[in-house]
């Protein structure tokens, strides 16, 4: 156990460090946590703009969660607006990503990670379409079964559900306390939570116990029994990120 629990890592939001350049911030965190897999936290000044790198199919994938603020994505001719805390999956190198912030400063997460083959097959079988824009209240809410059993109130939403971007899936849970997420394993899932507005609750990760706020990062490696519990007075808010190492050596 106390291996595992040395390879559970934490960011804690105080450490972010804002360095504009022509109105953007970007800072990479957990770098140590998944070599592969690029996790920035951005800013994107009010009224200004941004054009974004796009990879082919063959290469990358990328990922935008817009967690603040409020903008505009324009993908080739296509137009979303941001008015609410949403996720964008761009269509790979087919359309130009320009990302505009409104008359407040847009915060997001960008997520890159490689393309395999597994990921490239799983895709074609369920025929995603994208670009893909997903609004947080259009999400679909689902329960997992230790959820439902064990009584927890929280209410689990699924934004990028399983071999729709390969092994890469997504979801936000969310419960004012009294409330918890009962302990559980996944036996090849990587993950990653990013706690959101007003988050305030105890994250359980085997026999360790770390309180965190909006704006903290947490890795759980795969294996880890991990779970939350939140006092009276505190708020579960978070999204999760995964990624699926069952294709993988591990």
């Amino acid at each position: 156990m106390e291996e595992e629990m040395s390879k559970i890592s934490i960011f804690n939001h105080e450490e972010l460090k804002h360095s504009f350049q022509e109105g953007f911030s970007v800072s990479r965190i957990l770098a140590e946590t998944c070599p592969d897999v690029d996790l920035n936290l951005c800013t994107l000044q009010a009224g200004h703009q941004r054009s974004f790198p796009v990879y082919s199919r063959m290469d990358k994938m990328q990922i935008f969660v817009f967690t603040a603020g409020c903008g505009m994505v324009q993908s080739g001719s296509q137009l979303f607006a941001i008015d609410e805390q949403s996720v964008f999956i761009p269509d790979f190198d087919r359309e130009e990503l320009v990302i505009t912030a409104g008359d407040a400063d847009l915060e997001m997460i960008h997520i890159v990670g490689p393309m395999n083959d597994t990921d490239r097959r799983q895709m074609d079988h369920c025929q995603y379409v994208l670009p893909r824009f997903v609004r947080f209240s259009e999400a679909i809410q689902y329960t997992e079964r230790f959820t439902q059993e064990s009584g927890a109130k929280v209410k689990q939403h699924s934004i990028i559900a399983g071999r729709h971007l390969g092994r890469y899936t997504m979801g936000w849970v969310i419960g004012q306390g009294p409330d918890f997420v009962g302990q559980h394993t996944h036996p090849s899932l990587e993950q990653w939570y990013f706690m959101l507005q007003g988050a305030d609750f105890t994250y359980d990760a085997g026999n360790t116990q770390i309180d965190v706020k909006e704006g903290d990062v947490s890795f759980t490696p795969h294996g880890t029994s991990h779970g939350s519990t939140c006092r009276e007075d505190g708020f579960i808010n978070y999204l999760w990120f995964e990624l699926n190492r069952a294709w993988d050596e591990i």
